[in-house]
């Protein structure tokens, strides 16, 4: 059984999902430490003229990732950092071949009340995975909780759902310890992700956007 992991991203990019995708089981990094400089609470959308960061506004402590807290009262631009969000997403994305289908679903998502940075992605997450027909199971790394770290907590993590194989991303190749991966009877593979091209609203492709811009222009897995 191939076990994919990966924290709650905020509005992931097409590679979070087709990780998903190619594993049997999935499992969110929700304690794993929060990193301010990471995707968790922020990412890209396509704008005219390159990128554009959205950034949740959270209070940035050293704790794990399912205990930060979103600033709720933060104001963007005179509005609310959800509203502008939102506000950024249709400025954006309204002209888009799939806007209409999706966008209500996504809006009620904001529209909503998130205690919890690793709560609003979760919910993020999951709409983009009915959206893009992914089913996979998953589990959360919090359900089976560890004092280990790095190479030792992912094999734990691979060993609570009973897997085989490790699904890694290609930037594993650097920082894991394959040799402890097989001494515990656990395969390593690295995911070979192609992002796609396909046809944005502005000139020119911008690759790695959040997962949205190619739901809103039409891009299904094949």
């Amino acid at each position: 059984m191939i076990v994919g992991v990966h924290q709650p991203n905020y509005l992931p990019y097409l590679g979070f999902f087709d990780k998903m995708r190619e594993s049997d089981i999935f499992i969110i990094y929700d304690d794993a430490q929060f990193n301010k400089g990471d995707f968790q609470h922020r990412n890209r959308i396509r704008i005219h003229h390159g990128s554009k960061w959205l950034t949740v506004p959270v209070e940035k402590k050293h704790v794990p990732i399912n205990e930060i807290r979103i600033l709720n009262n933060a104001m963007v631009k005179n509005e609310n950092w959800n509203n502008h969000h939102l506000s950024q997403i249709v400025d954006n994305y309204k002209k888009s071949a799939c806007f209409a289908d999706y966008f209500d679903g996504l809006s009620g998502i904001y529209q909503g009340e998130h205690k919890y940075l690793a709560e609003l992605n979760m919910e993020l997450i999951a709409f983009l995975n009915r959206s893009f027909d992914i089913y996979t199971k998953i589990s959360y790394s919090s359900e089976a909780p560890s004092s280990f770290f790095s190479t030792q907590r992912l094999i734990e993590l691979v060993q609570s759902v009973n897997g085989d194989t490790y699904l890694s991303g290609s930037a594993g190749r650097n920082y894991l310890d394959i040799d402890m991966f097989e001494a515990c009877g656990i395969e390593v593979i690295f995911q070979d992700f192609k992002h796609p091209v396909y046809e944005q609203q502005y000139e020119g492709f911008v690759a790695n956007m959040s997962a949205i811009d190619a739901l809103f222009n039409g891009y299904r897995f094949d």
